[in-house]
C-alpha cells in the first residue's frame, strides 16, 4: 500500500431508470455523494461516476468566463 491520494471512482447510476426525473437522479447523486465523504476523509480524490463534472455544476453560474483570446 501507499500513503500518496489516489483517485477513486464512486460508481452508481445517474440516468438508469429514472426516465428523465430529476428527482430520482438528484437522489442518486447524493447518495454518490454520501458515499465518497469517508474516501475524501481519508485523503484521497472521490470522482463520482464518470462525469466528474457532476458536483461542480452547481456552481458553474459563479465561476467566471474567458473567451480563448482573452485566455491567452
Amino acid at each position: 500500500m501507499t500513503d500518496k491520494p489516489r483517485p477513486v471512482l464512486i460508481a452508481g447510476p445517474h440516468r438508469s431508470g429514472a426516465d428523465g426525473d430529476p428527482r430520482p437522479m438528484a437522489a442518486d447523486l447524493a447518495r454518490r455523494e454520501t458515499a465518497a465523504r469517508p474516501v475524501l476523509a481519508a485523503g484521497h480524490l472521490p470522482v463520482t461516476g464518470a462525469r466528474p463534472a457532476l458536483p461542480v455544476r452547481r456552481d458553474v453560474a459563479e465561476i467566471p468566463r474567458r473567451t480563448p483570446q482573452e485566455a491567452r
